[in-house]
């Protein structure tokens, strides 16, 4: 089917007054061209009195790939679930957790659903507007904030100097390390021109980090 924003906002408000009772805050909700995940749920941490929460919540649906409507709605009910845990501050033991799979299993056993922890590319094949460029190479920059945070950039090769001045100049970064790297996981990233970032969890950051070529930035 052929996907849209205004699909998806509509499933977003069905699907939180059926499943999750209407708690659910709106997010931005964006189309992407992501290869190795059908969907992503991000936010951002911030401080208020005593504890962190979490805000600016967006939820993006690959197109990359050809998926029925039940598929793509299941993708949407993935990261929905996600969104729940960030906005209720809930610990999970991991990204698909005790708690993650919890509230899986219950969409699944009490609504008919196939929600899934993962799901693989193989089966699916690529829409007609999204050919197969396997071979892009991204400039990534890795940062951990000093409250250990995690996170991982595409930056415009153009401005990388400009970038890692000022991952220099900012005090709640405490490391930030460049690499290069042909990982079809990037290509769901925006390829930035300033210091932005998306948080990632450490395992996640580590994997790729490991598996990257690091890089050292000269001056022309």
């Amino acid at each position: 089917m052929t996907l849209t924003t205004d699909i998806l906002y509509a499933w977003f408000r069905q699907f939180n007054a059926d499943y999750f009772g209407d708690e659910l805050p709106v997010p931005r909700i964006a189309l992407s061209k992501a290869r190795t995940r059908l969907g992503t749920m991000s936010c951002r941490r911030v401080r208020k009195l005593l504890r962190w929460t979490y805000t600016d919540f967006t939820i993006r649906i690959s197109t990359y790939y050809e998926c029925s409507e039940r598929e793509f709605q299941e993708t949407l009910l993935h990261e929905m679930i996600h969104l729940y845990i960030a906005y209720h501050n809930i610990t999970d033991t991991s990204s698909h957790g005790k708690e993650f799979r919890q509230i899986m299993q219950r969409l699944n056993s009490e609504h008919g659903w196939h929600i899934t922890v993962s799901t693989s590319m193989h089966k699916h094949k690529l829409t007609p507007s999204h050919p197969d460029n396997s071979h892009a190479s991204f400039l990534v920059l890795a940062l951990v904030l000093d409250d250990g945070t995690r996170m991982l950039s595409v930056v415009n090769v153009r401005l990388a100097l400009k970038v890692d001045a000022l991952a220099r100049r900012t005090h709640r970064i405490a490391d930030h390390r460049w690499y290069m790297s042909q990982d079809p996981y990037f290509r769901d990233f925006t390829c930035v021109r300033s210091l932005r970032a998306r948080r990632v969890s450490i395992d996640v950051y580590n994997e790729k980090t490991a598996a990257m070529q690091p890089l050292v930035l000269k001056e022309p």
